[in-house]
């Protein structure tokens, strides 16, 4: 008869047999759901190189964003890269249409800022964001855009884009009214943070906001919305979704996800997290044909989600994934950044 020291010691060394065969098995899961369907777009190379170093104390190669713009090629059909350093960049940035696939590569959110202190239409709008782009194929990294400028007057845009196949990886934007206007065109924001309390994001381009963090201020009325799309007919591929984002308001701020601008607009939460109580489009949503407006919701989170309500199905939710509203799969492998 085994002693119970044996005994011990042959069910620890099976034990031992059995945990080694499940973490084989778990390890194995995981992979093939990495590779699968959980895998993200990883960075496919360094196709983003530095051409030119802007920096304020006169390190670089220019003192201003503005003049390293000027000097950059147009109509490339490569990236040209600036490094973008530390500091706060008191200027209003325009990227003209023939300053094609320019790419902003910052220090960090917080510490490359490019900064307004202007309202539209008291400028216009072009002179007001921090950034304004006409030219294709922009690409921004690790910057912010900031725009402080008087709410009362107009909107206070960071970002006024009006390219084509533009995006931005781990940036900021800060502003009151209009902070970020997805204009036209094919568009992607990655991992980053928006901070406005009125009309937060505006236009009529197909726009895929994902792993961004929604900042609602408490604006005046004490009302705000998230998304002003304005998609006027069925023909354009317009409308912005929110996958994999959070949503947060400040105290006593009702928040809707959407307001529309057009009888066809379109917003979409996926698989995000509602932190404050949301409802769906502003009453004056009863203006415009309800049957042609969508607003659609799938596995999202949180204490503000509205339970049972726009729910999609898996086959609905598909069509608005990088890879089908966007074509991100055919256009953003080149700028190297990192997509789900």
């Amino acid at each position: 008869m085994p002693s119970i020291t044996n005994i011990s010691r042959e069910t620890i060394h099976n034990v031992g047999i059995v945990i080694a065969a499940i973490t084989i098995v778990v390890n194995v899961v995981v992979l093939t759901l990495t590779l699968t369907v959980l895998r993200p777009r990883l960075y496919p190379g360094p196709k983003i190189r530095p051409s030119v170093v802007v920096a304020l104390d006169g390190s670089g190669d220019f003192t201003t964003v503005s003049a390293a713009v000027a000097a950059a090629p147009s109509h490339s059909h490569k990236y040209f890269g600036f490094v973008i350093r530390p500091g706060v960049y008191h200027e209003q940035v325009r990227i003209p249409a023939e300053k094609t696939r320019l790419a902003f590569l910052g220090s960090g959110i917080g510490v490359t800022i490019i900064y307004s202190n202007r309202s539209w239409p008291q400028y216009s709008s072009e002179a007001t964001a921090a950034l304004h782009i006409d030219g294709d194929g922009f690409v921004a990294k690790d910057t912010s855009f900031e725009n402080t400028g008087d709410p009362a007057t107009g909107y206070t845009m960071a970002l006024t884009n009006e390219a084509k196949k533009t995006a931005f990886f781990h940036c900021s934007f800060k502003g009151y009214s209009g902070v970020v206007k997805a204009g036209r065109g094919s568009q992607f924001y990655g991992n980053s943070n928006i901070y406005g309390a009125v009309d937060v994001v505006w236009g009529t381009a197909a726009a895929v906001f994902q792993k961004c963090a929604v900042h609602v201020e408490k604006p005046f009325s004490g009302m705000g919305a998230v998304a002003f799309q304005q998609r006027s007919a069925p023909i354009f591929n317009g409308g912005f979704v929110f996958h994999g984002c959070s949503v947060a308001a400040a105290p006593g701020s009702q928040v809707f996800l959407g307001r529309p601008g057009g009888a066809y607009s379109l917003v979409v939460v996926m698989e995000s997290y509602l932190l404050s109580p949301t409802a769906g489009w502003l009453p004056e949503s009863a203006s415009l044909p309800p049957k042609t407006l969508y607003l659609g919701g799938y596995k999202n989170g949180g204490p503000g989600v509205e339970p049972g309500k726009r729910n999609m199905t898996t086959a609905e939710a598909a069509q608005f994934t990088v890879a089908s509203f966007i074509d991100g799969d055919k256009w953003l492998p080149d700028t190297s950044l990192e997509y789900v």
